[in-house]
């Protein structure tokens, strides 16, 4: 139900508003970062559509009548969600739905086709939706998620609506997690930090996988500034390089978090504005350790680093002529 969905709140009345007019038939696309709850307002909508006893005031679904449990169950039979087969969505589904959508309800009062990844349409599949569009039944509802509008095509884009989604805001994490996903305070307002206000994040972070990285690239980066042992930064370079390369990536992604809350610090920007909140006594000292010229020159190095794993280097090696290079630097 609408009531129960956090954040957006003016994507949330606009719904509502199409609801309490009964304003249906339409192609909408539902734009927004991944993890931001577009499926979620996809379902929300067509329940509050269908509801079988919805509440009194706002329009919204009572989330207890038969329909409601179907549609959270996908099992509706006028509520569809459409997902890539592989890697993209395929002619054969594209024309499957098409010729769904020209049937009227079978139990409800509107259809819904939720199109999810809608970035993937091929574009004959895109093409096999087109004749679809610009005909909608007054009783079928078209909606693309994405987070790639500008992949549509155009011809697509020019006869939808878009609503876009934003990420929520580190208060609206905060009370998401505390509501949903109970922890100690600290824990919450670190979650809601890495999360970057995609509440389908929240489930998919290990908090104490990334502590246990992070904890090693802080010690690492200390290693760095105080000049570095030679045999100790082999081992680490050792150690990061001997990963399969997603894991990597990974520690990579969290390096460069860290980059970026020292670079507030040394630039004297507010602790509440960094990601790592809880190591931020750390991370200050550190930062007024490296300095600005260093820190900035560290960033671009590793940044290299990131862009050269395009070609298949040598991890290991490269990882070694880097920490070495770093430590001996003068910057």
């Amino acid at each position: 139900m609408f009531a129960s969905l956090v954040g957006n709140d003016t994507n949330k009345e606009i719904l509502r508003r199409l609801v309490k007019n009964e304003r249906y038939g339409a192609t909408m696309i539902f734009a927004g970062p991944d993890g931001v709850g577009k499926r979620q307002f996809a379902l929300a909508f067509a329940k509050a559509a269908n509801c079988q006893n919805p509440p009194a005031g706002p329009a919204d679904s009572c989330d207890k009548c038969p329909s409601c449990f179907r549609i959270d169950h996908e099992s509706h039979g006028d509520v569809r969600t459409v997902r890539p087969d592989g890697t993209y969505i395929k002619v054969a589904q594209a024309r499957e739905l098409s010729q769904e959508i020209r049937y009227r309800p079978f139990e409800g009062r509107q259809r819904f086709f939720i199109v999810d990844e809608a970035d993937r349409l091929r574009e004959e599949a895109a093409n096999a939706l087109l004749k679809t569009l610009e005909e909608p039944p007054p009783t079928s509802n078209l909606i693309l998620v994405t987070a790639r509008p500008d992949a549509l095509l155009p011809t697509i884009r020019s006869r939808s609506q878009r609503i876009v989604f934003a990420p929520l805001s580190l208060t609206e994490m905060r009370a998401f997690i505390t509501s949903h996903h109970p922890r100690p305070k600290d824990e919450t307002d670190l979650l809601a930090r890495l999360s970057e206000g995609r509440i389908g994040q929240i489930t998919a972070i290990d908090l104490s996988d990334y502590r246990r990285d992070r904890r090693e690239l802080l010690e690492l980066l200390e290693l760095l500034s105080a000049g570095g042992n030679r045999y100790r930064l082999l081992k680490a370079a050792e150690y990061l390089g001997k990963q399969e390369r997603e894991s990597f990536e990974k520690k990579l992604d969290l390096l460069t978090r860290l980059f970026r809350d020292m670079i507030l610090l040394v630039a004297g920007r507010d602790r509440a504005q960094i990601v790592n909140i809880d190591e931020a006594e750390r991370i200050e000292r550190l930062s007024s350790q490296i300095g600005w010229q260093r820190l900035v020159k560290w960033v671009e190095r590793f940044n290299e680093l990131r862009a050269s794993l395009a070609i298949n280097i040598n991890r290991q090696i490269a990882m070694d002529a880097l920490l070495q290079e770093l430590a001996a630097s003068g910057f």
